[in-house]
């Protein structure tokens, strides 16, 4: 059992996690960066070390969701936000009962077999992973390349976004996507947290051009991208519009399917253009106080 893996550019690669996650790797002519861990299916670690690099690597997380640290427990240290530091008690907490039903929900919406064995190969942590501080604006230096992270609250208290020198990568985990869930914990009301996230999201969008190719804009779950391809262009400029249109009361709601619902139910949601926005933690609609 192998996963996917795909060269989007000379030494960038999206690792697909049986559809459940993508994790990237960077690699420098030194070291290199693996972002991400997923749920946890296989072992991703062997498959770095064996057939993508050679070289030492560190491992950063983008933040602290189950399905994007679910693997973190193979490695010896991971860097992390320190607002994502605290990622026990959640709901999305990475205990084994959480990945295997992340798992088995993708597997229902995507209605495919895959290769492995839940029971077999989604397994207890062998250890708990040392957890270290990443700060906004470390740089992570490879040889002859650079990967920045930078600090975006809005999906997460602690998302981080990072940006890879030599290709303009913006690799955004879930900071940006065309099926984005607002955190409800980042401010005292859900307006204040939309506030929030649509001051960090301002700050990256501004950042493309010299920072960043608004061309290669690559979040971590391939639902609305095809895998090893970038975003089309205008999903950042639309969430941001989206999130805009959402504190001048101007946003057009809408009820949908929601794919992360266990039991097949839907959701209100913000669109603008490709962007659906909804509320991880209630009814997004009734909490912007329409």
């Amino acid at each position: 059992m192998t996963m996917r893996w795909y060269e989007c550019a000379p030494g960038l690669y999206e690792i697909d996690e049986f559809d459940c996650a993508s994790c990237f790797l960077v690699v420098g002519e030194e070291k290199a960066l693996l972002i991400d861990t997923g749920v946890g299916i296989g072992d991703l670690k062997w498959l770095v070390e064996n057939r993508l690099t050679d070289k030492p690597y560190e491992v950063v997380a983008t933040h602290n969701h189950g399905d994007h640290i679910g693997g973190a427990g193979w490695f010896d240290d991971i860097w992390i936000h320190p607002a994502d530091a605290n990622w026990k008690g959640d709901h999305t907490e990475p205990t084994l009962e959480f990945r295997r039903d992340y798992a088995a929900l993708i597997r229902r919406r995507e209605g495919k077999a895959y290769e492995y064995d839940p029971n077999t190969d989604i397994r207890p942590w062998p250890k708990e992973p040392a957890f270290r501080a990443a700060a906004d604006g470390q740089r992570f230096e490879l040889g002859g390349r650079t990967v920045t992270a930078y600090h975006c609250p809005g999906h997460t208290p602690g998302e981080l976004v990072l940006v890879d020198d030599k290709t303009k990568a913006l690799l955004c985990g879930d900071a940006c996507n065309c099926n984005w869930l607002l955190n409800g914990t980042l401010a005292p009301n859900l307006r204040g947290c939309a506030q929030v996230a649509l001051e960090a999201l301002q700050r990256i969008a501004a950042m493309q051009g010299d920072g960043y190719d608004p061309e290669k804009v690559f979040n971590f779950h391939h639902d609305f991208r095809p895998v090893g391809k970038p975003l089309a262009p205008n999903v950042l400029p639309d969430l941001v519009c989206c999130l805009e249109s959402l504190l001048q009361g101007t946003a057009r709601y809408e009820r949908v399917p929601d794919p992360l619902s266990p039991t097949g139910g839907d959701r209100t949601v913000a669109r603008r253009g490709d962007v659906m926005v909804s509320c991880m933690n209630g009814d997004l609609e009734k909490a912007m106080g329409r």
